[in-house]
């Protein structure tokens, strides 16, 4: 039993978060450790480093203004006031003949020779070097300068303080470090732990939705934001599950209610056509209007199917940048013979040029669609206007006519499915034209505004974020 527990435990996402948060904070830990460790070192041996230059700059100048003798005597001076196993001068020629050295018994043999030959080859008169005693365990900073035409001076510091400090740093920051880890360790338990109380919920949720209980959501409470946002996506992805249902249902309800007349027609043609003998024109003729209406049957259904993917976002915007105004002219262009066989005036009053980032192909169905539907319902000598424009942030594409009109009552309406206006029952068409127009100009976030009026004309307004 303790062995099962065990091994569910370590399975288990409260373990597997609170492990990753103990060894995510302690990589993290160690990485800030390592720079700040470093960063110590190199900001100490700036600071060493420029004390030496100084040191060799100060005599430097005294060799200018008193040469040799006055800067050996200098020199003596300088290391008398210096613990010698601490610090050591030595002043040489280029032939390595010393000047003046202080007492190097503790410091061994240092090369100074093969220094001096790197600064010739590399053109510096300052080298400075950490060098590794093979008789001691500590370490020296040196620094070889040329301080005149055939002076080399050379003076080193132990490392030993310095080495000390940051043992003692390193030493401390361990103690903490472990402290820390085991303080995270604890922390990242009781995070966890809140974090998996809080996911239990949304399992509940899914267990009840997948016993058919499709209107239950998650409760958002005032808890992390990252729990919240998961609630709110959450919530948001069984809304529009739900709204697809919706959606499917309504499908069904049309396809049952408003099909019905459409495979009425096309059987009545096929047993008119049965019962009594006719010639093969007449059959060919029976054949014609049979696929006239299941293209009318087959256009209806991929329009509902358009309109309800449209709706529950399910195959998304395809976006690119396209020229607007090219896309309105070819639209006008396309229904112009249609406007002058019924002598309405198609008229448009566009900007040179409008380039916008959406769906071209939705963006085409709404401005046919719309155009359609305003020639359609425009008698002969009317008019339809088209005319686009980007200001205030939006822009803004707008579709008047001098037709028919819409009666306050159909206006709440006219976006619904299947809905026909009185007037609009002796043209062709099913009434999905408007339907497909709101989804789809919801779908690349923009909205539809209609202004109408009997016998006044109509006003279709698209509004979108330019």
């Amino acid at each position: 039993m303790f062995l099962r527990k065990l091994h569910d435990l370590k399975n288990s996402l409260l373990f597997r978060l609170t492990i990753l948060y103990a060894v995510a904070f302690t990589v993290l830990a160690a990485i800030g450790f390592l720079i700040f460790y470093y960063r110590i070192y190199a900001v100490t041996m700036e600071r060493l480093d420029f004390e030496l230059l100084e040191k060799t700059g100060r005599f430097t100048a005294l060799m200018k203004d008193a040469g040799l003798e006055g800067v050996r005597p200098a020199i003596a001076d300088e290391a008398a006031s210096e613990d010698p196993q601490e610090d050591f001068y030595r002043l040489s020629n280029f032939k390595g003949d010393v000047l003046f050295s202080t007492d190097m018994s503790f410091w061994g043999s240092i090369d100074q020779q093969s220094q001096l030959q790197k600064m010739q080859n590399d053109g510096v008169t300052d080298l400075i070097q950490t060098i590794k005693f093979a008789e001691r365990d500590d370490k020296a900073r040196t620094v070889t300068s040329i301080i005149g035409p055939d002076s080399v001076l050379q003076i080193g510091e132990s490392l030993e303080e310095v080495d000390e400090y940051l043992d003692i740093f390193l030493q401390l920051f361990s103690i903490l470090i472990v402290s820390l880890i085991l303080a995270s360790t604890i922390i990242g338990w009781l995070l966890a732990r809140r974090a998996t109380i809080d996911m239990q919920e949304v399992t509940e949720t899914a267990e009840e939705i997948s016993k058919g209980a499709y209107d239950r959501r998650v409760q958002i409470k005032a808890r992390y934001r990252e729990i919240e946002r998961l609630g709110a996506t959450f919530n948001r992805m069984l809304d529009r599950i739900q709204s697809l249902l919706n959606s499917m249902k309504e499908i069904n309800d049309n396809i049952a209610h408003d099909l019905r007349s459409p495979l009425a027609r096309i059987r009545g043609i096929a047993e008119m056509s049965l019962l009594k003998e006719k010639s093969v024109d007449a059959y060919k003729e029976m054949a014609v209007n049979t696929i006239e209406e299941c293209d009318s049957l087959i256009g209806m259904i991929n329009t509902m199917l358009d309109i309800t993917e449209a709706e529950a976002g399910v195959n998304g915007v395809e976006t690119e940048k396209f020229e607007l105004v090219e896309l309105l002219r070819e639209a006008c262009e396309l229904f112009r013979p249609i406007a002058e066989a019924k002598k309405i005036h198609l008229q448009t009053d566009l900007p040179e040029s409008l380039t916008v980032t959406s769906d071209r192909k939705k963006m085409q169905r709404i401005v046919t669609n719309i155009l359609e539907n305003a020639i359609k319902y425009t008698p002969a000598d009317g008019a339809v206007t088209v005319s686009a424009a980007a200001q205030n942030g939006e822009l803004r594409i707008e579709f008047a006519d001098t037709g028919t009109g819409i009666s306050a009552n159909d206006l709440p309406h006219i976006f619904e499915r299947f809905y026909r206006c009185d007037r609009s029952r002796s043209q062709g068409g099913v009434g999905l034209g408007l339907s497909l127009v709101k989804a789809y100009t919801e779908s690349i976030n923009g909205t539809v505004h209609v202004e109408s009026a009997l016998d006044q004309g109509s006003r279709f307004a698209l509004v979108f974020e330019s």
